[in-house]
This record gives C-alpha cells, sequence and structure tokens, in this order.
C-alpha cells in the first residue's frame, strides 16, 4: 500500500488521473490533412463579391460587382469614377469572376480529395458576442453533421496599384473539427505578371498609395486600358490565369499536390516576404518538377539578387537569355543589375535595348544610369 507523503503529491496524482481520463476520451490519430480526413469539407466567402479595382495613388477605389458588373463608388472623385466605371463595366459584361472561382475551386478539390463536400461559409455574427463565439457554433454544427476537418478560404481578386495589377488572393486555412484548431494557414497572392529585379516586395494588395521612389499623382494611362481594349478578353484570361496559379499553390502547400505552378506561386510569395531561403527552394522545386520553365527560372534569378547574390543572379539571367533569347524580363533584369546595382552603363546597354525590343516597359532609374556614359 502507498502512502501519500504530502498533500501536494496528493494533488499531483489526482490530477494526472484526471488528464489520464481525459486523454482516453479524446480520438486518436486525428487527421492532419484532407485526404486523411473521414468526413473532409471546404468552404469559400467572395470578398464582398465583387472585383476590386483599387488604382488611384491617394487610397481612392472603385469595386465592380462580380455578377452584375454593377459600379460602387468609394470617395473616389467624379471623373475618375465615370471615365473607370464605364471602360471597365463594359470589360467585364456578364463574366462572373466569382462563379469562375467556386467552379474551378470544387473541381480541383474533388479532385484531389473525392469525399470533400461543401459548407456554407460563416454567415452573420449577429446574436453572439464575439466573432469567435460564432465561430465555435459554426464548427460544432459541422461536426454534428460528420465534419472531421474544413478548409477554410476567403478569397479576394481585383486590379492594384497605379499599373493596374491584376492580383488573385486566397486567405485559407485548414481547421480540425469540432475544436477549430488550426493545422495549416496561409495567405496566398497570386499575380500573373513576371517578376522583375525593380519590383517592390510586397502584397500587390496593399501597395494602394504612391510609390514614392518614383511618385504618381494619377492612375497610369494604360493601367485600366491593358485590361479594357480587347473587350475584356486579356482581363478574363489574366484573372483566370492568377486564379489558377492561387489554387495550385493552395494544393500544393496543403499536401493534396505537387505542381510546378503552385511552387512557382508559393516562391513569389516567400519573396515578397523576404524569405529568400523558403523562395529558394520553392523555385528550384518548380524547375525540377518542369524544366524549361522560363517564369520560374527568372523568379529565382531575381530571388537571387534580392539575397545579395547579384553576380549568381547575372550568371544565371545571361543562361537564360541564350536558352530563350524571345523571354523579356531576363533581359530587363539583368540591364537593371548592371545599371542600377552594379553601376555599369556600358554593359547595361545592350539588355536594356533588347528589353525594350521584346515589349518590356522603360525603366527611368535604368535610362538615369545609361545617360552617364
Amino acid at each position: 500500500m502507498v502512502t501519500l507523503k504530502s498533500p501536494l503529491v496528493a494533488l499531483f496524482m489526482l490530477t494526472a488521473a484526471v488528464l489520464c481520463a481525459g486523454c482516453a476520451t479524446m480520438p486518436e490519430n486525428r487527421p492532419l490533412t484532407l485526404s486523411e480526413a473521414a468526413g473532409p469539407a471546404w468552404s469559400l466567402a467572395v470578398s464582398r463579391d465583387e472585383m476590386v479595382v483599387s488604382v488611384s495613388p491617394v487610397r481612392q477605389s472603385i469595386q465592380i460587382l462580380g455578377s452584375s458588373g454593377a459600379l460602387l463608388g468609394m470617395g473616389i472623385d467624379a471623373v475618375v469614377n465615370d471615365k473607370y466605371r464605364r471602360r471597365v463595366n463594359k470589360a467585364m459584361g456578364d463574366y462572373d469572376p466569382s462563379a469562375v472561382l467556386e467552379e474551378r475551386l470544387a473541381s480541383r478539390l474533388s479532385e484531389a480529395v473525392p469525399n470533400i463536400s461543401r459548407a456554407a461559409p460563416l454567415g452573420s455574427t449577429a446574436g453572439y458576442q464575439t466573432k469567435r463565439d460564432a465561430e465555435k457554433v459554426r464548427y460544432e454544427r459541422l461536426a454534428k453533421t460528420g465534419r472531421d476537418m474544413l478548409l477554410d478560404i476567403k478569397a479576394t481578386y481585383g486590379i492594384f496599384g497605379y499599373e493596374g495589377i491584376l492580383v488573385a488572393k486566397l486567405d485559407a486555412k485548414l481547421l480540425l473539427l469540432p475544436e477549430g484548431k488550426k493545422v495549416w494557414k496561409n495567405t496566398i497572392v497570386a499575380s500573373a505578371e513576371s517578376v522583375l529585379a525593380h519590383d517592390k516586395l510586397s502584397d500587390p494588395t496593399k501597395q494602394l498609395g504612391p510609390n514614392l521612389s518614383s511618385p504618381r499623382f494619377k492612375v497610369a494611362d494604360d493601367a485600366i486600358e491593358q485590361w479594357t481594349g480587347d473587350g475584356g478578353k486579356e482581363l478574363r484570361r489574366r484573372f483566370e490565369e492568377s486564379m489558377d496559379g492561387a489554387l495550385s499553390a493552395m494544393l500544393t502547400d496543403t499536401g493534396l499536390a505537387e505542381e510546378a505552378l503552385g511552387e512557382y506561386y508559393l516562391g513569389k510569395g516567400a519573396m515578397n516576404r523576404k524569405k529568400f531561403t523558403q523562395a529558394d527552394a520553392h523555385f528550384r522545386k518548380a524547375m525540377a518538377l518542369k524544366p524549361g520553365f522560363t517564369e520560374a527560372q527568372s523568379a529565382w534569378t531575381v530571388n537571387l539578387a534580392h539575397n545579395g547574390q547579384v553576380d549568381e543572379a547575372i550568371v544565371e539571367g545571361r543562361k537564360l537569355t541564350e536558352a530563350a533569347p524571345e523571354f523579356g524580363p531576363p533581359w530587363f533584369n539583368l540591364a537593371w543589375w548592371y545599371a542600377v546595382e552594379k553601376d555599369d552603363p556600358k554593359a547595361a546597354q545592350p539588355f536594356y535595348t533588347e528589353a525594350l525590343a521584346l515589349g518590356m516597359p522603360e525603366n527611368a532609374k535604368i535610362e538615369k544610369a545609361l545617360g552617364k556614359q
């Protein structure tokens, strides 16, 4: 017979017994991925169910509803409002980006996880003291219907910045039910724009103010024209391209797919967060999965330069111009590195000339450096 020598020991043993009893009631082998779940589910909430157009350097914005193409002004002056309302509204027509997103997301998820079902996103929180209370009730209700894991997604998409960058953004998290414990979370920002050496490392959806290094007090002349000049064909194509990249990145990051496209966009995201080692790994994986993936190869060289490896970036960039001479970004990047990083305008000149010939944009800093010759 064991004799307890102090109240402290007795309390310790009682606590251990209670904890063990609790452990015995906890389910074992909880799933860590959707493919392991017995009752996986996904939900999608689209931010205001609209395409956001935020192109003013003074943080003014307009929104174009995804389903109807109607316009809502938010503090934007009447001239800009009228100018872009008619042009973008006409280009959108009856195209519904929300419906396209839902269709592609459902298809990709059902392909990866055949037994997955759709759940409603969090609705109104009226009647609850906090949003957390509303979420708790939601998770418990989903668990009662047999769901044990939830992929919760919030999507935003639109045109941002005075240059009119088209972006698709997914805020996603993977939750165990009913407790709502996160096992994975990521914010994936996908733009079909090529990675260039002079790009700002940040989330494009947050670049709503003027670029202080190149101040603009109006929207770039072609910021909207690039999306409306052909009746919206390029707008729709690039939206779908960006959204496919975001979906691939999400599936790749959650282990539901192994795709070069997903690794590429994960690399871009890591680089924009200045996680250069992570970005390097993603870009290398993308290139291994898809040899000759020029966009990934070029982005990798830019990441090298951001990581302080400019000489290595130049070597790899020159290789890429030889392997893919009609691909403009490496020519532009080499011109930037030579002109701005190495202060060697003579070496930069031929690369800049070829970059412009291939349709790359003019750059004031490069041209200023070239003027020193």
